[in-house]
């Protein structure tokens, strides 16, 4: 539910993990949500004695609160620790078990998410995500609001989730969303129309219309999103995450929301 109230970022006290907590504490300030920060043991792989993990994850737990603290921020923090095999399916309990209704999780170049999650798990996550998910890549440019927003549009969806829940918070942001339509040259007034259908369902924010002429939907959108410096993109979670789907999230320089079409806003 937007505005955010819980906030879940999955961390293995990594750099990755870190350069994420700093827009999870932006997000939450925004919102005045509260972050759950979600750690996963694999005491499998890696016995120890209890003690050693509680001694660790509370010096890294001080060391993100004092990211807060270094921010200017007053924002409230717990820390969730799960020992389980399988972290994508422990994040989707958590979300259950804790209220949340946003996570934020880092991204590699290389991989699709942090190498706590990884293969199945990383897919599983994006696909049916409980809550939407924001992914952030490691060391792409810092964003300090979402003012620009974009959304792809074609004629086969069957949601428009990603594009309600951008145009809520482009309103709140005092922003834009960014509709956007790649297609072949044959299809430019099948996708003007398209647009104007749905534009007329959106009043809340200021919108942008553009269809694109290109095959290669990926590289249309990374170069759409660079040429405007768009904040994010905004895509539904409505089917099983397409190559194309993991090389946008991949391949954009901006943080990727995945909305799961239950999603609703206030």
């Amino acid at each position: 539910m937007y505005p955010w109230r819980h906030i879940l970022t999955p961390t293995d006290f990594s750099t990755a993990s870190e350069w994420v907590f700093d827009d999870a504490v932006r997000i939450a300030g925004s919102t005045g949500a509260e972050i759950v920060i979600l750690h996963i043991r694999n005491e499998r792989h890696f016995p120890a004695d209890p003690k050693v993990y509680e001694y660790a994850e509370q010096f890294e737990l001080e060391k993100l609160r004092d990211r807060i603290r270094r921010a200017n921020a007053t924002i409230p923090t717990r820390l969730v620790v799960k020992n389980a095999p399988d972290p994508g399916a422990e994040i989707s309990r958590t979300v259950a078990a804790e209220n949340v209704d946003l996570v934020v999780m880092s991204t590699h170049a290389r991989h699709h998410v942090a190498h706590l999650l990884i293969g199945s798990t990383t897919r599983n996550v994006i696909t049916d995500p409980p809550v939407p998910v924001l992914a952030i890549r490691y060391g792409v440019k810092k964003r300090r609001a979402m003012r620009k927003i974009v959304v792809p549009v074609h004629t086969k969806q069957k949601s428009h989730s990603a594009l309600e829940l951008a145009a809520t918070i482009a309103s709140r942001e005092q922003g834009e969303v960014h509709l956007l339509t790649i297609c072949k040259n044959d299809e430019t007034s099948r996708a003007q129309a398209l647009q104007a259908e749905v534009s007329s369902t959106l009043p809340r924010a200021p919108l942008k219309q553009a269809v694109v002429i290109g095959d290669d939907i990926a590289k249309e959108l990374v170069r759409y999103s660079e040429r405007n410096e768009v904040d994010a993109v905004f895509l539904n979670a409505t089917e099983t995450p397409s190559p194309l789907k993991i090389d946008i999230i991949r391949g954009v320089a901006a943080p990727v929301m995945i909305v799961p079409a239950t999603h609703a806003v206030e």
